[in-house]
């Protein structure tokens, strides 16, 4: 049985399809249960996983059907772009809700189900912002190096009851995400008065250039599915992610660095 977040449209709704596809019995979930109803999958529930009371819930509801959960997948999550000094903090606050303390909420309240049963796999999806951090996406990377560090850390303390937590780092993905990031992010990056209208000016460029040619959700659905046909898989896997990107991430940190400003604002 896997439990997968965040599936209303995207990654998570295309990995439910797969997953169903390739015989897994999947819970599909989201915060709306009406976004679900073309989504093939065994159950399909609303949780919203900032919401304490939604995800005990639904975990409950899937122990009373099926008494088991071997899979978790992490998918839910979203970007709000902007300058540190812009965001609010309730801006702030909902992005770590939902990225990272959701994400942590859903583990807490699996965990003791996989290890009563020796087995069982958490899969967090990530980003290559949980790597790299770039100017005006720093709250978001900060939500997804917090998920990778706290990733590291439940590695060792759920592999000895048989639990295998994976992380997946997925580039540019063409889906609906970059679509809500706009609209979410609106208020700062059309402001013809903000002192980093440039900035937004210069990153947008960039990342319109960078756009063309990125896969769909489906390599991510597939690089999933991979990591959990594996008897021993990898820590960590990327997805969409090119091979000069990967040998970006390969550079020193201030190289790095000093080249992301370069290229997104001209620096």
């Amino acid at each position: 049985m896997a439990l997968i977040t965040g599936c209303s449209t995207g990654i998570g709704r295309d990995l439910a399809q797969a997953m169903s596809v390739e015989g897994y019995r999947v819970v599909a979930t989201a915060r709306r249960v009406e976004t679900l109803e073309e989504v093939n999958a065994a159950m399909r529930l609303s949780l919203d996983v900032s919401s304490e009371s939604s995800a005990k819930a639904a975990v409950e509801r899937i122990k009373e059907v099926y008494g088991r959960i071997d899979i978790l997948v992490n998918n839910a999550g979203y970007a709000v772009v902007g300058a540190i000094e812009e965001l609010r903090e309730a801006e702030l606050k909902a992005m770590f809700e939902v990225n990272l303390f959701g994400a942590l909420r859903m583990i807490r309240l699996v965990a003791p189900l996989m290890r009563e049963r020796g087995s069982g796999a958490i899969v967090n999806i990530s980003s290559i912002a949980g790597r790299i951090s770039l100017g005006l996406n720093g709250a978001y990377s900060a939500t997804k190096y917090a998920l990778e560090a706290a990733s590291c850390a439940l590695r060792m303390e759920l592999r000895p009851f048989g639990i295998d937590v994976i992380v997946v780092g997925p580039g540019s993905i063409g889906t609906r995400f970059d679509a809500t990031v706009t609209a979410l992010s609106r208020r700062m990056t059309e402001n013809p008065l903000s002192p980093y209208r440039g900035m937004y000016l210069g990153s947008e460029k960039a990342k319109t250039g960078m756009r063309s040619g990125e896969p769909g959700p489906e390599a991510v659905s597939s690089v999933v599915l991979k990591a959990l046909a594996k008897r021993k898989p990898r820590d960590r896997y990327h997805a969409g992610v090119t091979l000069l990107t990967r040998i970006f991430m390969g550079l020193g940190e201030v190289t790095r660095h000093r080249l992301l400003e370069k290229a997104f604002f001209g620096n």
